[in-house]
C-alpha cells in the first residue's frame, strides 16, 4: 500500500486551461494519534539494524514493505523524512568522510586594553572576523582551504578542501578579508570538539568553555565529546524506534486513513 494512496484527491488546473485534475493532496497532514498508540499494548520499540531500510523492517514486522510509512508517523524525529533514518556503519562512515573532511581550528582569545584599561582589541577572536567561502592561508607551511563554517561558541573555523597541514602555533590569514589570527589547537574536523561537558557531569550536559564565552566554565574542568562520537551516538539513538504492535496495525492504517480523510 503506498502512502499517498491513503491521502484526498483535490481538482487541480496543472495547466492553468480550466480543467481539473485530480492530483493527490500531498500538504494534508495529520498529526500521530497519540491517544492510539500511547497504550503500552498497542506499541514496541525495535533496533534497526545495520543497513536495514523501512521497506525491511515493515517487512520483517508485518510481513509486508507497505507500512514503512507508519514508523515516519509515529516517531517525531523521523518527521524529518528519509534522511532522519539510522544510516548503515557503511553510509555513515562515507558520510563522515565527505562530510567532515578537513580541520578545525581553534584559537585563544585575549582581550587587549591600553593604558588608561580600555579595550582597544579581541586578538585572535573570531567575531567578525573572516568570510565563510574565502581561502585561509597558514603563514608556516603556506597550507591552504577553503572556509566553510565558523563557529562562534566553538571558537572554530572549518577549513576543507585542504592542501598542506595547518599547524598550531602558526599565524594563518583570509585571502579576502586579510583578517588574520594565531591558531591554539588544530584538529582533524571529525575528531574535534563537538560540544563540552563538565568533566564530573555524568550526562555530559553542554557547557561554554571559558576560553571561548566570557563566564563559561574554566577550560580545566571541561572535557569534549568529538564530532566522530556525536555523529555515532546520534546514529545509535535513531536506530531506536517506535514501531504499531502488529496486532494492532491494520486497526492503525484505518484509523490514520480516515483521519487523513477527515472521516
Amino acid at each position: 500500500m503506498a502512502f499517498f494512496r491513503l491521502f484526498p484527491k483535490v481538482g487541480y488546473d496543472i495547466e492553468n486551461s480550466g480543467v481539473l485534475n485530480n492530483v493527490v493532496n500531498i500538504y494534508r497532514s495529520v498529526r500521530p494519534l497519540m491517544d492510539f498508540i500511547d497504550g503500552v499494548s498497542e506499541y514496541n520499540y525495535y533496533s534497526v539494524q545495520n543497513g536495514e531500510r523501512p521497506d525491511i523492517v515493515s517487512q520483517r514486522l508485518y510481513g509486508t514493505p507497505d507500512y514503512y510509512w507508519t514508523f515516519f508517523i509515529i516517531n517525531e524525529f523521523l518527521h524529518d523524512g528519509l534522511s532522519a533514518w539510522p544510516l548503515s556503519e557503511e553510509a555513515l562512515f562515507n558520510y563522515m568522510e565527505i562530510e567532515y573532511n578537513g580541520y578545525a581550528i581553534n584559537t585563544n582569545p585575549q582581550i587587549i586594553r591600553n593604558t588608561d584599561k580600555l579595550i582597544t582589541d579581541y586578538e585572535n577572536s573570531l567575531a567578525g572576523r573572516f568570510k565563510i567561502g574565502e581561502t585561509i592561508t597558514g603563514n608556516t607551511n603556506n597550507a591552504t582551504g577553503t572556509l566553510t563554517k565558523k563557529l562562534v561558541d566553538l571558537n572554530q573555523l572549518i577549513i576543507q578542501d585542504v592542501t598542506g597541514n595547518f599547524i598550531a602555533p602558526e599565524a594563518i590569514t583570509g585571502n579576502e578579508s586579510e583578517d588574520f589570527v594565531s591558531t591554539n589547537e588544530v584538529f582533524k574536523y571529525i575528531d574535534a570538539p563537538y560540544s563540552y561537558y563538565r568533566e564530573d557531569d555524568i550526562h555530559q550536559r553542554i557547557e561554554d568553555n571559558g576560553i571561548f564565552i566570557n563566564g563559561g566554565t574554566p577550560e580545566s574542568d571541561l572535557a569534549y565529546i568529538t564530532n566522530r562520537q556525536w555523529l555515532n551516538m546520534r546514529n545509535e539513538q535513531r536506530s531506536k524506534i517506535r514501531v504499531i504492535d502488529p496486532n494492532y496495525i491494520e486497526q492503525f492504517v484505518d484509523k490514520f486513513e480516515k483521519a487523513i480523510n477527515n472521516d
